[in-house]
């Protein structure tokens, strides 16, 4: 890319792995940001503030993506709606899985009271709230272009398996790959490995990744549940490490991908295991890597 032309880049938003609460990290949002555009991947609680503190102005955003319908990727959805609706912000696009259509109708039909409560300033009509929200479904092995920039999909391993995964047709979750002027960008969103995902990521400059330690994973189930059989561990164990990535596993598909870097963020790592988990990466990647934290730009 020339040097009069900047990159695309990566602003992370909330970086927290999973629906706890935490002080430090928001949960999921990631925005990717361009001269002239940008698009919000996950909306999770807290986003539109997140934008805020890190000095972006959310009226111009008009693409949203969702990866997978899980409550912390999505808590902040009904926030961004009702603000945009009463701010009479511009229109905006949600994509997202099989799910997201009804998930945001339930929304905008939740926005109905606000008709009542926000009337419009005088020589404004009154509009609906969901006439500024627009659904577009997609799922996987989607090639689309948003905004001018090539988005492509793939269903990764994040949701259950065998006889208790969910239909395709009404639940996916993507992974996915943004191909900029200049500059390739793969989101995994929540996943475990993949050999789908390790294709779709190749030869990408940046590998924004999901990362779990299983072990404190599985600490924190032990702590609640001390009574149960160690079989109960085990598969719970073997559970994580099928849906989401363990230091070693992310450090595999940056290597097996031939990325340029790694930004981790959906960081599920205590403060105390992450030396030992840059340990386990190291087995598998040495190339450059960061751990994100929120409000960061790479």
């Amino acid at each position: 890319m020339g040097a009069s032309t900047p990159e695309a880049r990566i602003v992370t938003l909330g970086t927290m792995a999973g629906p706890m609460a935490n002080p430090e990290r928001s949960q999921p949002a990631t925005l990717l940001q361009w001269p002239g555009g940008m698009i919000l991947v996950d909306v999770g609680d807290a986003a539109v503030e997140q934008m805020a503190r890190a000095g972006i102005d959310p009226v111009p955003l008009k693409s949203v993506i969702i990866t997978h319908i899980h409550a912390d990727h999505i808590g902040g959805l009904f926030a961004l709606l009702t603000r945009r609706y009463q701010l009479m912000d511009p229109p905006i696009t949600i994509f997202g899985p099989p799910g997201t259509r009804v998930m945001v109708n339930g929304l905008v039909a939740a926005m109905e009271p606000l008709k009542l409560t926000s009337p419009a300033l005088p020589g404004v009509p009154l509009r609906n709230p969901g006439d500024g929200v627009k659904v577009v479904e997609f799922s996987d092995g989607a090639d689309l272009t948003i905004e001018g920039v090539r988005v492509r999909t793939i269903a990764n391993t994040h949701y259950l398996s065998g006889a208790n995964a969910p239909d395709p047709a009404l639940a996916q979750s993507l992974s996915l790959r943004f191909d900029f002027p200049g500059r390739s960008i793969v989101l995994t969103g929540d996943t475990g490995p993949s050999e789908r995902l390790v294709q779709l990521a190749r030869g990408a400059d940046v590998l924004v990744s999901s990362i779990l330690d299983l072990d404190a994973a599985v600490a924190t189930i032990r702590a609640s549940r001390p009574n149960a059989p160690p079989a109960f561990f085990e598969t719970a164990r073997a559970h994580f490490a099928q849906h989401h990535l363990s230091s070693e596993a992310a450090g595999s598909l940056a290597q097996a991908a031939g990325v340029g870097r790694v930004v981790f963020t959906h960081i599920g790592i205590t403060p105390a295991r992450m030396q030992a988990a840059r340990s386990e990466l190291a087995r598998k990647w040495r190339g450059p890597v960061v751990f994100a934290h929120d409000l960061g730009a790479y």
